[in-house]
C-alpha cells in the first residue's frame, strides 16, 4: 500500500534550506539526506509541480520559470525568504534559477540540467527520459528491480548503486516516475527557448556546481561546461564514486559537500574540510 501523499517535509533547526529534486522524482528522493542535514538547518523538500503529490500543472510547454514562479509562491507561503539552494538535475537549474530571483544565500548543484551544446544532445536527453518512464510501467521490470544486482544495472544510467535503494523505498520512486507530468511540457519549452545561456546571481550567493565524475544521465562535457561560462564565478567539483543521482549511492559523501559549502556562508571562519577539484570535471 502506497504511503499518504505530501506536498513538501519540513524539518530540522538552523538556517533555512531547500531542497529540490529532479524530473520524475519527487521530495522523498532526499530521504538518505535529510537526517543530517536537519541537524544543522530548517529544511523545506517540496515536490516540485507537475510531480506525483506535488501542485497540477497546466497543459503545454512549462520552462524553468513556470516551476520557479510557482515555487516562489510556495517559499513565500512557507515564510522563507533566502534559504541555502541545494538541487539535483532539474532541480540544480531550479536552484539556480531561484537564486537569480534573490532567493539564494548560497547555492550547491549537482549536475543541473538546462544547458547543453547541440539540438542531438536535447533529442538524447529527451529520449532517455521517456524510455525510463514507458519503461516503469511493465510488471517484469519491476520484478527485475527487486533483486540489488539486477536493480543496479537497470539504474546504472542514474546512479551507480541502485542497489542501495531500500525495497520501501523503490515502489514509491516508481510511482513518482509513472505519474510526472511534466516532462513533455519542460521538453516542449526547451525547444522552444534553447539552452540556458545567461544567468546573473548575486555575489553574495556563492554557487557550488558538482558532477558526477561518470555522469551517463547528462555528461559534463556535453550538458554541464557550458555553465561555466554561464557562471564564472562558481566553484567546480568534480566527485568520484556518484552517479547523476548522488543521494543513495554515498549520503555521507552529498552532505559532507553541502555542510562544507553552508558552513562557509553562516559561519565564515570556518576552515573547509572537503578537497576541491582542481581538474576539469570528466566527461
Amino acid at each position: 500500500m502506497s504511503e499518504p501523499l505530501t506536498d513538501a517535509y519540513v524539518g530540522g533547526t538552523g538556517t533555512p534550506m531547500v531542497l529540490f529534486h529532479g524530473i520524475n522524482g519527487s521530495w522523498r528522493i532526499w530521504r538518505p539526506v535529510i537526517p543530517t542535514l536537519e541537524q544543522r538547518h530548517a529544511l523545506f523538500v517540496p515536490t516540485l509541480i507537475g510531480h506525483r503529490g506535488g501542485p497540477e500543472l497546466a497543459a503545454g510547454p512549462n520552462g524553468i520559470r513556470v516551476i520557479a514562479d510557482d515555487m516562489e509562491n510556495r517559499m513565500d507561503k512557507a515564510g522563507i525568504s533566502r534559504a541555502h539552494l541545494v538541487g539535483n538535475s532539474l532541480g540544480g537549474w531550479l536552484a539556480l534559477e531561484m537564486a537569480a530571483r534573490g532567493r539564494g544565500r548560497s547555492v550547491v548543484a549537482f549536475s543541473p540540467a538546462g544547458t547543453y551544446t547541440s539540438e542531438r544532445d536535447l533529442r538524447r536527453i529527451g529520449t532517455l527520459l521517456k524510455v525510463a518512464k514507458a519503461t516503469a510501467h511493465r510488471k517484469s521490470v519491476a520484478r527485475l528491480m527487486a533483486k540489488p544486482r539486477t536493480r543496479k544495472v537497470l539504474l546504472r544510467s542514474a546512479m551507480l548503486r541502485g542497489d542501495l535503494i531500500p525495497a520501501e523505498d523503490l515502489a514509491g520512486m516508481n510511482e513518482d516516475l509513472q505519474a510526472c507530468t511534466m516532462l513533455d511540457g519542460l521538453l516542449a519549452s526547451l525547444r522552444q527557448t534553447g539552452p540556458t545561456r545567461e544567468l546573473a546571481i548575486a555575489a553574495d550567493c556563492p554557487v557550488r556546481i558538482v558532477w558526477a565524475e561518470r555522469d551517463r544521465t547528462i555528461p559534463y562535457k556535453r550538458y554541464g561546461a557550458p555553465w561555466r561560462e554561464i557562471l564564472p564565478g562558481a566553484e567546480f567539483l568534480t566527485m568520484p564514486g556518484i552517479g547523476h543521482v548522488p543521494m543513495y549511492d554515498d549520503p555521507a559523501l552529498v552532505t559532507r559537500t553541502i555542510l562544507e559549502f553552508t558552513d562557509r556562508v553562516d559561519h565564515p571562519t570556518t576552515p573547509p574540510t572537503t578537497r576541491r577539484a582542481t581538474e576539469e570535471p570528466a566527461e
